[in-house]
């Protein structure tokens, strides 16, 4: 048995040429461009057959029904924040809106839209991997992010674009660490303003270009020798009370439901990354002030311009309509009702054994050889196989496989964190600083996306994350060459398959819990419901409701109520108040209010959700005077529908 240490695979001479920019590519690039080519063609029609074989599957009913109401909103004259509560920032309203007028009025539509932007996704996705590794590598690391993300919930949710747009910003900036040309970092920050629109989550994106803005200057600082005797510390200053700031803002977004968990999965992760600019901070060879802020400057303003111009876009309309407090408070303030009354717990924290299991293996491969790293190969081979045959019958076997995979992040972070640390010490891994800035940017983008999941944290949102945490593990992984490869692609192999076969068929309801057999296999047979294929005792009920209400509503109106904005969209009525989910108005259970909306409008018809997704339940004495006014009534699965003449 011979132990061997993780050192660098790269001989003298890959060393020099990865030094020179042109040469970098040829080191560790994709190879023969035609190949390149080749491969991305047939990993885009394997993705989009793929993702499209999946594309009207599945709902969340008060997910298609905001989006879908938010759009009709907007395209009968409402403005997003101003007329009614829109839950997000409202530029994917306009863009629904915009596609309800040429491709019809159905949830569908708003599927097709998404879609074509995976598939601008994945060739995007797909260059950022080549620049890390091979180009067949590349491709079988984007299917694998494929597999884990949209085709398992393909609704037209927004963070599905905030991810899409990610991935273009880091696809931009890589452009720029290869050419350093003002453009990549314009490109950078219209994809940061493109995604705002979308979600304010994408104020994390924003977050990780500054940390990688940050990182970028002390490597151009660190090479002026120069200037570095005519140090300043005023820069120094201010980049320490910068990342203190970012540290505390972050503390005080998940001190609310903070726990052990929490701290682990959204706070550790970011943490290492800024501990690590505080600690090159310190370092000798800096330069004076002046020079340093210039040279932050230079890089902040192209991007701040690209992020400024389709802000600015969207706010004009408001500001010609005198709205501007209303979508200021609609993006700024009301997010945080979510975040109290749309929250989702982490799995408990034994849970992420099986990580490190699987992170503990890796680094006996590397550093065994002979006997025992076989008998370690074979090992993993046995238990891959097996996790991925009994995950189809024991829950237990495939939340273990799920929880080994859902707990990357941290380790990711941890270990991208000592390679950078071991640069640092003068035992670098990297062939040229370029290879740092690379992998630096890519952890930053990882650890600040998976914040994502906060508050709700729901298993579906890790797949909005998986993707950047593959891109992640991809960069950290080629740090660490004596990792045997037969090592990486047997667990790439088994956690694609586990996707393919045990994730994806299993549907947002039952996934990180156990497998099912596909449950969405009914057409939902309504015309606004776009052929959408849920589960049948979920059509059943819908093709009872809508009609129902139809019926005795006619050309009145209706009021549905908590949390169900697919009634109004699927019955085809306007919704009379502000929200499309009731949780969002801050005295959404007055019963005075509901009993004045009711008596001042025709309303022949409401519906009673008894088991609303976020808002309580209407009071009782609420509910008893709905039922004096709306004395016929009929229960339709979790919905009780009443009516008057």
């Amino acid at each position: 048995m011979e132990a061997q240490g993780s050192k660098s695979l790269l001989t003298e001479k890959d060393v020099e040429l990865a030094g020179k920019p042109a040469a970098f590519s040829q080191v560790f690039g994709s190879g023969n461009k035609l190949r390149m080519y080749i491969v991305l063609v047939a990993v885009w029609v394997l993705a989009g057959g793929y993702a499209g074989s999946h594309l009207m599957r599945g709902w969340v009913p008060h997910d298609e029904g905001a989006f879908a109401q938010s759009a009709d909103r907007v395209l009968h004259g409402d403005m997003p924040h101003r007329d009614y509560t829109e839950i997000y920032t409202g530029g994917l309203a306009y863009l629904h809106a915009f596609a309800f007028r040429y491709l019809g009025e159905n949830f569908a539509t708003l599927r097709i839209v998404l879609f074509a932007f995976f598939l601008i996704w994945v060739p995007a996705f797909y260059w950022v991997a080549t620049r890390l590794v091979r180009d067949w590598i590349a491709g079988c690391v984007t299917l694998l992010a494929v597999v884990w993300s949209f085709p398992n919930y393909p609704a037209a949710v927004p963070s599905w674009y905030n991810l899409f747009f990610a991935t273009f910003g880091l696809a931009a900036l890589f452009g720029y660490l290869s050419r350093r040309a003002d453009i990549f970092l314009f490109i950078a920050g219209l994809c940061g303003g493109c995604s705002f629109l979308a979600k304010s989550t994408a104020l994390y994106y924003f977050a990780s270009v500054f940390l990688f803005l940050l990182f970028s200057e002390q490597c151009e600082s660190e090479q002026s020798r120069e200037a570095a005797k005519r140090r300043g510390y005023l820069y120094s200053a201010f980049a320490f009370f910068s990342i203190l700031a970012f540290l505390m803002a972050l503390a005080a977004l998940i001190r609310g439901h903070g726990n052990t968990e929490q701290f682990i999965e959204f706070m550790v992760p970011s943490s290492i990354l800024a501990i690590f600019l505080l600690h090159r901070e310190f370092l000798p060879n800096r330069g004076p002030s002046r020079e340093r802020f210039q040279t932050l400057f230079r890089s902040v303003l192209p991007f701040s311009l690209g992020a400024i111009i389709p802000l600015v876009g969207f706010l004009i309309p408001y500001l010609r309509a005198n709205a501007f407090q209303a979508v200021a408070s609609g993006v700024f303030v009301v997010p945080f009702r979510r975040i109290v009354g749309a929250y989702g717990g982490l799995p408990g924290l034994v849970t992420i054994w099986p990580s490190i299991v699987v992170v503990g293996t890796l680094i006996l491969s590397a550093r065994f050889r002979g006997i025992t790293r076989i008998v370690i190969i074979g090992a993993t081979g046995f238990a891959v196989s097996y996790y991925l045959f009994l995950s189809a019958y024991n829950p237990e076997e495939y939340r273990v496989v799920w929880h080994s995979a859902y707990w990357i992040t941290p380790m990711i972070a941890l270990a991208g964190g000592y390679a950078l640390h071991r640069q640092e010490k003068g035992k670098s891994f990297f062939a040229a600083p370029q290879r740092a800035s690379e992998l630096y940017l890519v952890l930053a983008f990882s650890c600040l996306w998976s914040l994502v999941q906060y508050p709700f944290s729901g298993p579906i949102y890790f797949c909005y994350v998986a993707p950047l945490s593959i891109l992640a593990a991809v960069a950290v992984l080629r740090e660490f060459p004596a990792i045997p490869k037969i090592m990486i692609g047997m667990l790439t192999f088994g956690f694609f398959m586990f996707a393919v076969l045990r994730v994806t068929p299993t549907f947002i309801y039952a996934m990180a819990r156990e497998y099912q057999p596909d449950p969405e296999t009914e057409i939902l047979a309504l015309p606004r419901a776009g052929n959408l294929k849920i589960e049948p005792a979920s059509a059943k009920i819908y093709e009872q409701l809508i009609p129902l209400i139809q019926e005795h509503a006619g050309a009145a109106e209706i009021y549905a109520t908590q949390d169900c904005p697919q009634i109004y969209f699927l019955a085809g009525y306007r919704n009379p108040t502000r929200a499309l989910f009731e949780f969002f108005e801050p005295d959404y259970r007055n019963g005075q209010r509901i009993l004045k909306l009711i008596d001042s409008r025709p309303i022949r018809v409401i519906v009673l959700n008894r088991a609303p997704a976020f808002s309580v339940v209407l009071p009782f004495d609420v509910h008893t005077a709905l039922v004096r006014r709306f004395p016929q009534g009929k229960n339709v699965g979790i919905f009780e529908v009443r009516w008057r003449d």
